[in-house]
């Protein structure tokens, strides 16, 4: 999973903690992530930059996954559901989402718009671009269990139907999953990033997409984390944090953002992956002629 690619990319400080950081551009895709995921219809490379597996790329324990998604027209997953909740971020391109019954509902996610799947309820994703170009997601599991995939449901029908088709079951099998009608999923769980209030704070734009009992934040669904946008304007710095209640992960989407920590300068490439403890502070920096845009998460109930 961890074998360098092809690329230019930079070198991980020295003066991190060890496996606190994770340069997307040196990881190699996961071919063993589900059994499918290299057959025909369902072809797509997943990279799990935050994980519990033994080998993940950051290494600090954390209470919720993060991985990438590259896939293209005509390619997901079997119809699935989740018995936690799970976040859908386009950062290429976009994606279309089936859900419900039968998965009789779609949805389409441009870039930055986010989808917080209710729990139990059937999902599935198709890129909206052709081969060779690929979309690209990120994949949020907001869960502590060990195994991600020991929550994943299929119905008895798509059991049978994936075992006459001679793929293996990786799930569950449940009759106990619930729909969801396109009124609720758009009121209460997918938000557009073009629609997101961005609040001027210390420095940087705020755009709130997940925060239980937060009226602010765009996304209803209850969840154990917290999830904003963070942008700084081209040669602009933030103030600095001296320290949060929580540790917290940044994800470079766009430009080159610098992450002042503890003073000292980490230069981020696009999906790179950064942990920060509570106890270090943070500043970000946008160098060059860009906007700098990273995702931030807050693991709250994760304390060290």
């Amino acid at each position: 999973m961890t074998q360098p690619q092809t690329h230019d990319f930079l070198p991980v400080p020295d003066f991190l903690p060890e496996g606190a950081f994770a340069r997307h551009a040196s990881l190699d895709w996961d071919r063993a992530a589900y059994s499918d995921v290299s057959e025909e219809g369902r072809r797509r490379k997943i990279i799990r930059m935050i994980s519990r597996a033994p080998n993940a790329p950051v290494r600090v324990r954390h209470n919720f996954q993060i991985g990438s998604i590259d896939s293209s027209s005509g390619n997901g997953p079997t119809l699935h559901a989740h018995d936690y909740p799970e976040i859908f971020i386009p950062v290429r391109s976009g994606y279309f989402v089936d859900y419900g019954h039968e998965g009789r509902h779609r949805a389409r996610l441009d870039t930055y718009d986010a989808f917080s799947l209710p729990l139990n309820v059937l999902r599935k994703f198709e890129a909206t671009e052709h081969a060779p170009r690929e979309s690209q997601m990120l994949s949020v599991f907001d869960t502590t269990l060990e195994d991600a995939r020991k929550g994943i449901k299929v119905t008895p029908q798509i059991a049978a139907a994936d075992a006459a088709a001679g793929l293996p079951l990786d799930f569950e099998v449940s009759e106990d999953l619930v729909d969801s009608s396109p009124e609720e999923v758009e009121a209460a769980h997918i938000a557009r990033f073009a629609d997101l209030r961005a609040e001027p704070v210390g420095g940087l734009l705020l755009r709130r997409l997940v925060a239980t009992g937060d009226p602010r934040a765009a996304l209803r669904t209850p969840h154990t984390l917290e999830i904003d946008f963070l942008e700084v304007a081209p040669g602009q710095q933030s103030s600095t944090q001296p320290g949060s209640d929580c540790r917290e992960v940044f994800v470079a989407l766009e430009g080159r953002p610098v992450v002042l920590w503890n003073e000292r300068p980490v230069e981020m490439e696009r999906l790179d992956v950064f942990s920060i403890g509570r106890a270090d502070s943070r500043a970000i920096r946008a160098d060059g002629e860009a906007r700098a845009l990273l995702l931030r998460i807050r693991d709250t109930t994760n304390k060290t």
